[in-house]
């Protein structure tokens, strides 16, 4: 079992291939922000790795303990093959349905069995209760989150949030409390009873390459080191890769997305972009890098840090250390290898990994330094020139 514990265009869409196309992996792509969505109603895609882990105000959020052993129980589930217990906004994600088995190769008959539930996923995300949750992921406060969280977990359970303490003024008026939380009800009930449908008529297909296949990676932007331990500690073959990439150009591919891969934060000054954005980025990565140094005391041999910068220049290497620590064999002389993988290794590819050093100023960098120098001390990147 292994988790790519990673950042948004930090090179990890690359990286999950090796995995994807692996006809012995399980390989789940981004199934966090189907968790953040199905724990506090927020919209499906716009749970945004940069507010999760970042107050609007530019400073690092403390996860509250729901988050940080959810997303372990939740990742347990996946990779454990415990299908039936996750939700339908993973089991039904728009993932899915866009990417299909491009990024779901051991899905394909999995997501051909859903495709005719596309359209009532779609209404049921309709009935989010956005307006008292958010649309996006921090646009509610913590304590509004928490409140969505309790009503959607009695919902999802059946126990209905109308009668149930915890969801409002206890002496309120039993139909004030009913049209209180109509939206949360009908959000949760959809929800639910579509999962239901879905687990009796194609669950099976994606249980079935599930239980044969022997490697289960799930790729996470939206997850942090916090999480980690836990599983660590449940699970003896669980491993974890930990994928970083010079924050310069990190950064400079987010400014070229749109804003759904930015923070709040940055979306505050569209003139200081780049260093807002490296604010976030270090900060969180810095974080997870120093949780990491005290796991790897504790679980040494099983988290495999990888520097995309350095990957590029020595792919082959990278590869089959990474592979070894998984104890696998070295899959650089298999078919599927060099029919999926080699072609993806464009020439250019170191050029692709440094055209920052092009684009950004000698401002722009030292700006952007300012925020990352305890990531570059950390990061052992042979690679990051300052």
């Amino acid at each position: 079992m292994l988790v790519v514990l990673t950042y948004q265009r930090s090179g990890s869409t690359f990286f999950g291939k090796i995995f994807n196309k692996n006809p012995d992996a399980f390989y789940m792509f981004e199934p966090l922000d189907a968790f953040y969505s199905s724990l506090y109603g927020t919209a499906m895609r716009w749970n945004v790795p940069s507010d999760i882990t970042n107050h609007k105000n530019g400073t690092l959020r403390t996860l509250p303990k729901i988050e940080v052993d959810g997303v372990s129980e939740y990742l347990s589930s996946l990779l454990t093959c415990d299908l039936a217990s996750l939700p339908a906004e993973l089991l039904l994600h728009p993932y899915i349905y866009y990417y299909g088995a491009g990024e779901y190769q051991a899905a394909e008959s999995y997501v051909n069995c859903i495709g005719p539930y596309e359209k009532s996923m779609e209404r049921c995300a309709d009935r989010s209760p956005r307006e008292r949750c958010g649309f996006r992921f921090g646009d509610r406060t913590q304590q509004r989150l928490l409140e969505c969280y309790r009503a959607i977990h009695r919902r999802r359970h059946g126990i209905s949030s109308i009668s149930s303490s915890g969801g409002g003024n206890a002496t309120r008026p039993r139909g004030d409390r009913r049209a209180r939380w109509k939206d949360v009800d009908e959000y949760a009930a959809c929800m639910r009873d579509l999962k239901t449908t879905v687990v009796k008529n194609c669950l099976r297909h994606l249980q079935k390459q599930c239980d044969r296949r022997t490697l289960r990676v799930a790729k996470v932007v939206r997850g942090t080191m916090l999480s980690m331990e836990a599983l660590l500690r449940r699970h003896p073959n669980f491993r974890v890769v930990h994928l970083v990439r010079d924050p310069r150009a990190v950064v400079l591919s987010r400014k070229g997305f749109d804003w759904s891969a930015v923070g709040r934060y940055t979306l505050l000054d569209s003139n200081d972009t780049l260093a807002r954005e490296a604010k976030l980025l270090c900060q969180s990565v810095v974080r997870d890098i120093r949780v990491r140094l005290e796991l790897e005391r504790t679980y040494p041999g099983r988290i495999y840090p990888v520097v995309y910068d350095d990957m590029v220049r020595d792919f082959r290497g990278v590869t089959r250390d990474l592979y070894r620590f998984l104890d696998y064999p070295d899959q650089q002389n298999t078919e599927w290898w060099k029919e999926t993988i080699l072609p993806l290794r464009a020439a250019d590819s170191i050029e692709r990994a440094t055209k920052w050093q092009s684009q950004i100023t000698f401002e722009q960098n030292r700006a952007i330094m300012k925020h990352c120098r305890d990531l570059f001390r950390l990061a052992n990147a042979q690679h990051w020139v300052q």
